[in-house]
């Protein structure tokens, strides 16, 4: 390919890197509100009373 060629991929190239600044943003604002501090109790804010942790609520109907 010449290098003329390439200004046509720009457009790929900018989105590119504006994707990978906006994910290393995205981890800098997450390790600053703590997102990535304890992984067990933030995995387990999801259960509740009405799905605890351990039992099997959801499954595929039988044949």
């Amino acid at each position: 390919m010449p290098v003329e060629n390439y200004i046509d991929l720009l457009p790929v190239i900018l989105l590119g890197i504006v994707f990978f600044g906006s994910a290393v943003a995205m981890i800098f604002w997450s390790a600053r509100r703590g997102q990535l501090r304890d992984f067990d109790d933030q995995a387990k804010v999801i259960f509740t009373h009405e799905e605890p942790e351990g039992e099997i609520s959801d499954h595929f109907p039988d044949k």
